[in-house]
């Protein structure tokens, strides 16, 4: 009776107990969760059109100002084709991370991260982890100025200063006033979490947001001892 009961607590404890990931997320020397390479695991993370588990309002759902309203369906009605990717400019937030992949470098000595995009006109972010705040005299910029902080294994990315040029998601519109709370996980080796909370009193009446995840059922993945490779948005003779 004694071992059967024994029996009993030992399967209720691990069944209380916390899954443990089969394939666990690299950690650098530090401890730090990596969201990139580290030396014995270098690589970068894919993205393949469609290839992401995809978690955002629909359209009727986002809380457009009347203009941007306008605006969106606009550029939805002519497909797109002025948008600032297509014609090789920078985009920040959300459009930063794109076909065909990106990579996370994280240097703690310098206090900084930095997120390269191998797409587009092959722009990099700076994500600056020394504990700073943002400059009073910003230049507006296409990819804003973005300050980082870690909560637990999460990185949370707040950016500000971005120009009124950045379409910050599909046609969705934007305006100065632009303010972008990302928080970037890896939760396990093969899985990479993305959430953003786009916060543009210019253009919508309250904040709103949504996620992504690469993971090992969709077609982006990691791409184990893959490099960042040359890629030419415009080439003319």
């Amino acid at each position: 009776m004694r071992t059967r009961l024994l029996r009993i607590a030992i399967l209720a404890a691990l069944a209380a107990a916390p899954a443990v990931a089969q394939n666990p997320a690299p950690r650098l020397p530090d401890g730090r969760v990596s969201l990139g390479s580290t030396p014995g695991s270098i690589g970068y993370w894919e993205i393949r059109p469609g290839g992401l588990r995809n978690s955002f309002p629909g359209d009727a759902d986002v809380p457009f100002q009347p203009w941007a309203r306008a605006v969106y369906e606009y550029r939805q009605s002519a497909f797109g084709i002025n948008s600032p990717l297509v014609a090789c400019k920078p985009a920040g937030g959300p459009a930063f991370f794109n076909s065909p992949g990106f990579e996370i470098v994280q240097v703690p000595e310098a206090g900084e991260i930095y997120i390269l995009n191998i797409a587009g006109p092959h722009s990099w972010r700076v994500v600056y982890m020394d504990g700073r705040d943002h400059p009073l005299d910003l230049r507006p910029t296409y990819l804003g100025h973005s300050i980082g902080r870690w909560e637990g294994d999460t990185l949370v990315i707040d950016s500000v200063g971005f120009n009124e040029k950045v379409w910050i998601r599909g046609s969705f519109p934007s305006t100065g006033r632009l303010h972008l709370i990302e928080r970037i996980s890896r939760p396990d080796f093969d899985t990479f979490v993305y959430e953003v909370t786009i916060d543009d009193s210019g253009a919508y009446t309250g904040p709103w947001g949504g996620s992504w995840e690469i993971n090992a059922s969709t077609s982006s993945a990691w791409i184990p001892d893959g490099e960042m490779f040359e890629y030419i948005c415009q080439d003319s003779q």
